[in-house]
């Protein structure tokens, strides 16, 4: 078995859509990625920025980073579908652009760690006991010059008390330290808008915790014969993009239907009602 943090969190969440996902099952409609596209962009920016310019020394002025991220938004709006017309789309896709161009001017200024950082980074752990294997994509990993070594990982979001999953740190910890047989000394989530590095705390105790409950999970993915669906009145169903096709959340969504109070019909007799203009005239009014 091969597990990235995101097979772990999708199988938490719903081991219907982790199975479909991984069986590479197509969803019944196109999904738009216009929540997406802007973390994208910062990240794939900060890919080309610290693995191509400023490990060579190279600091790029805010004219041909604007040019850069021009390119790149290209490539990101090729590659990733909107539907723009959407009614939950209130960004424009120039406005989109802008405010990330404005958001990675402030994080380069706000930060000392972008000559001593990897953006990237990917490792494949392979558990010699059971042969499965581990495998994550690091948004940044910071390898200062005292030494000390931090695992950072990218938010887009635009609320800072948005609920973070530990467990994605905690995976990307043990991960490393399976790698390099030690711990890193800080992990945090880098808030991109706010220029905010929210650190978190962990120790060899926490890891090995995480560990045992990872090692639950996936013997639960194993044993797993039916990956049924989760289904809950939860932003999780509502932007799943199998949700058409759900029977779970069909059945579940027509159940609630039929417990909602039957509306009582109205039936029109034939006679005339008489409205009074009385009232309508008031203080106030034109």
């Amino acid at each position: 078995m091969k597990l990235s943090y995101s097979d772990y969190n999708t199988y938490k969440l719903c081991p219907s859509r982790y199975s479909m996902e991984i069986n590479k099952v197509e969803p019944p409609e196109k999904q738009s990625c216009y929540f997406a596209v802007y973390g994208i962009l910062v990240e794939m920016f900060f890919n080309v920025y610290t693995n191509g310019y400023t490990k060579r020394g190279v600091h790029l002025p805010e004219g041909q980073i604007h040019s850069l991220l021009r390119k790149l938004w290209t490539k990101v709006l090729d590659e990733n579908f909107v539907e723009w017309v959407d009614p939950w789309v209130r960004e424009s896709s120039e406005h989109i652009f802008m405010s990330a161009y404005e958001d990675i001017i402030k994080n380069i200024n706000t930060f000392d760690l972008w000559d001593h950082t990897q953006s990237e980074v990917s490792f494949e752990i392979l558990l010699k006991k059971s042969q499965d294997i581990l495998s994550c994509k690091l948004d940044f990993l910071v390898n200062r010059p005292d030494g000390t070594v931090e695992i950072l990982d990218g938010k887009g979001t635009y609320k800072m008390d948005k609920p973070v999953d530990l467990d994605q740190l905690y995976f990307y910890i043990l991960i490393y330290l399976l790698h390099f047989k030690k711990l890193p000394d800080k992990a945090g989530f880098l808030y991109y808008k706010f220029q905010t590095i929210r650190y978190i705390d962990f120790d060899m105790g926490t890891i090995m915790d995480f560990k045992n409950k990872l090692t639950l999970v996936k013997r639960t993915i194993k044993e797993d014969k039916k990956f049924e669906a989760k289904v809950g009145i939860s932003k999780q169903c509502k932007w799943c993009p199998y949700n058409m096709t759900c029977e779970a959340l069909i059945n579940k969504r027509k159940e609630r239907a039929d417990k909602k109070k039957p509306v009582t019909p109205f039936v029109f007799d034939g006679e005339i009602l008489s409205f009074s203009m009385k009232g309508i005239c008031d203080e106030g009014s034109d």
